[in-house]
């Protein structure tokens, strides 16, 4: 058997209060994005239909991009530091999932965040 990860990353500095986890919930299902903030303590959710992560011990890596381009995902994440890159366009992505949640663009990045601290853990079963 095979143990599921995921890789959770944490703000800090700048980044402070931002929260993502790369996960697949369900082993034949697509991964997905989830975020939140201080501001939004819900969970915004991405499928990353097709996407392929590396995931090790304490690595990571994943360069996603859709068909359309409304969602964008490039992470990387050593021991030595981590980087993550986040675009996500609800104006359009929504026409491709209608359950699309608005606050999508909260995910945004704005450019490679490297004021992370990420790190690879199991998925709580």
């Amino acid at each position: 058997m095979t143990l599921a990860l995921q890789v959770v990353c944490t703000g800090r500095g700048p980044a402070d209060g931002r929260e993502y986890v790369l996960d697949r919930p369900v082993a034949d299902r697509p991964w997905r994005l989830s975020y939140r903030d201080r501001e939004h303590k819900e969970w915004i959710r991405v499928t990353l239909a097709g996407a392929v992560p590396d995931i090790g011990d304490a690595t990571a890596t994943l360069r996603y991009r859709n068909a359309n381009g409304g969602r964008q995902v490039e992470l990387e994440v050593t021991p030595s530091g981590s980087r993550l890159d986040v675009y996500v366009d609800y104006g359009l992505d929504v026409n491709i999932d209608p359950d699309l949640d608005p606050d999508v663009d909260r995910m945004n990045t704005g450019g490679p965040l490297t004021t992370l601290q990420c790190r690879v853990e199991p998925v709580n079963p």
